[in-house]
Parts: C-alpha cells; sequence; structure tokens
C-alpha cells in the first residue's frame, strides 16, 4: 500500500513537472512583457502612428510589420534571414540600421531574434486597414 501511495505521489508531481514546463511559454505573455517594450522605447519614435513614420513602417500594430513598409513586411516568422528588421538591427554599419542613433544591446536583439524564430507571435489585433494609419 505505502509503495503504491509513494508511486501516486511521485506521478502526480511528474505530471505537474510537466504541466509547468509547458506553460513556461505563453507567447502572449512574451510578446507583452519582452517585445512589445523594445518596439516602444526604441522604434515607436519613427514608426508608429501615434508620432511619425518614417518609410511607411508602422510597428504598433501586428498588421504593420505584417504588411511593412516601403520595402515590403518587415519580419518574416520563422526566418530570420528574410526579416528586414533582424538586418536592419543587426548591421549597425549600413543605411538601413535601426535604431539610426545607436545600436541595440545585444539582449534586446536576441529578444527579437527569438520572437521572430517564434513565429512572431503578436495578440494585437487592429484591422490591416489601419495598420498604415488610414
Amino acid at each position: 500500500m505505502r509503495t503504491l501511495l509513494f508511486m501516486t505521489l511521485c506521478l502526480l508531481s511528474l505530471a505537474k513537472a510537466r504541466e509547468d514546463e509547458t506553460a513556461a511559454y505563453e507567447p502572449t505573455k512574451f510578446f507583452n512583457t519582452q517585445i512589445l517594450p523594445i518596439l516602444e522605447n526604441r522604434c515607436f519614435e519613427c514608426h508608429s502612428k501615434k508620432e511619425e513614420i518614417d518609410g511607411g513602417l508602422n510597428l504598433d500594430s501586428r498588421a504593420g510589420w505584417e504588411i511593412g513598409g516601403d520595402h515590403g513586411p518587415a519580419v518574416r516568422p520563422h526566418d530570420l534571414k528574410r526579416s528586414p528588421l533582424i538586418h536592419a538591427i543587426r548591421d549597425h554599419d549600413s543605411d538601413s540600421a535601426m535604431p539610426p542613433d545607436e545600436k541595440l544591446p545585444a539582449i534586446e536583439i536576441a529578444l527579437l531574434e527569438t520572437w521572430v524564430l517564434l513565429g512572431a507571435p503578436d495578440p494585437r489585433t487592429e484591422p490591416v486597414a489601419d495598420a498604415k494609419g488610414k
């Protein structure tokens, strides 16, 4: 009987541990706590309809980066090589470097890269028609 009780408790604790591991990554929480603050603090000054929209790129909505700016979509989910946003934040010696004044800290670059690799989860649901301030 003791052995059965012990095994049951072990199985319950393993199930709880797996449940906690599964719940560790929540796309909406990751975006809202890690990505949105970077966009707000580093990008919205030039890429938000609340301020101004340089290069036609509006980053204050999901539809904004999906449609993109003058050169197409800013992010290609799961694809770092084809995501212009990633190129702009990585290569600070080019004319298209962002932000233009100083390179982002390595941790912020890594978070944005992770976001793209995870499929660029973005819970914002603003309609596409409003993405470029229309």
